[in-house]
């Protein structure tokens, strides 16, 4: 007998929280740049391994460039909230906690995030978080498994290998987005690949349109195969190195070499705009492409848990 993948119970519980027509903009407000810090030369081991996760927090940080957003940073935690629907946006990471504190620091989050009528957020827990049993902890109070133990990996940009963007079948093509349209077709890609609702993919046109696509702290790709969306990814510069996020295929064109493709043209803009280093925590699909175009494990994982007010 299988068992349910907790993240299909979770999606399918999200039909009946909103539809992009609810989810409202705020374009005559554009949100502040966010500049990234220079490129990472010659990291430690140790940096580069914990780089992934720096990436995620610099991107949650930019998120908060957003107007309506906030963001609060101490030495125990992080928390931020942004307008965009999507738990992406509505977070707590970066937990140093001690054993004592940590059931207070759930409880006062949790507030804090039902003060700010957050419908959802994601709990990260990140290879330097403590206490060591916090998802554990997190389940307790209601917490669902979104994502545990994903891998942490990291390349030399000059050295993966960009031959793969040619392996590709003939109808194939990707670019980076540079108008609505293609916007709109990235999320299609998105919300098909990842068998999500497509609020979940409007928050991010969403945030891009608020900062203005050129502008905008991430860049957005979208891979089509004979003129229809196919696949998506999205290019974040922070803490010094590039990553990935919301890179999927759907289900017709897996298979077929687009995953790698959609992958590679994003860092290799990275590599050309002096970025050294690639980094990303990989999906259980995701991990066994991004070993096959050059990527290693850094021996440290991330989880997040997803709650629901």
């Amino acid at each position: 007998m299988s068992v349910p993948d907790p993240r299909d119970l979770i999606r399918s519980g999200f039909a009946d929280m909103a539809s992009p027509a609810l989810v409202p903009s705020d374009h005559a407000r554009p949100a502040a740049a966010f500049v990234p810090r220079a490129p990472l030369i010659a990291p430690t081991e140790a940096e580069l391994s914990f780089a992934f996760a720096a990436n995620l927090f610099d991107l949650f940080r930019a998120m908060c460039h957003l107007p309506g957003a906030e963001i609060e940073e101490q030495a125990q935690l992080s928390r931020h909230v942004a307008p965009p629907f999507s738990p992406m946006f509505k977070g707590v990471w970066q937990s140093r906690l001690a054993d004592h504190e940590a059931d207070a620091a759930i409880d006062d989050c949790l507030g804090w995030l039902r003060q700010r009528g957050a419908p959802f957020a994601f709990w990260w827990v990140d290879p330097r978080t403590t206490p060591a049993d916090l998802g554990t902890r997190l389940q307790a109070y209601g917490f669902a498994p979104w994502e545990e133990y994903a891998p942490g990996m990291a390349a030399d940009l000059t050295t993966l290998n960009y031959e793969l963007m040619s392996r590709v079948p003939a109808g194939y093509a990707q670019e980076r987005v540079a108008d609505e349209r293609g916007l709109r077709d990235f999320r299609e890609a998105f919300v098909t690949g990842f068998g999500i609702p497509e609020w979940a993919g409007q928050a991010w046109v969403e945030a891009t349109l608020a900062f203005g696509i050129e502008r905008a702290p991430w860049r957005c790709y979208v891979g089509r195969l004979n003129g229809t969306p196919v696949a998506s990814n999205m290019l974040f510069n922070g803490a010094g190195v590039a990553s990935v996020f919301g890179v999927t295929t759907t289900p017709e064109a897996r298979g077929k070499g687009i995953g790698a493709a959609i992958t590679l043209i994003a860092y290799d803009e990275a590599r050309q705009a002096g970025y050294r280093h690639g980094v990303l925590f990989g999906t259980e699909m995701g991990a066994p492409v991004y070993r096959r175009i050059g990527f290693r494990d850094v021996g440290a994982t991330i989880s997040r848990y997803l709650w629901r007010a």
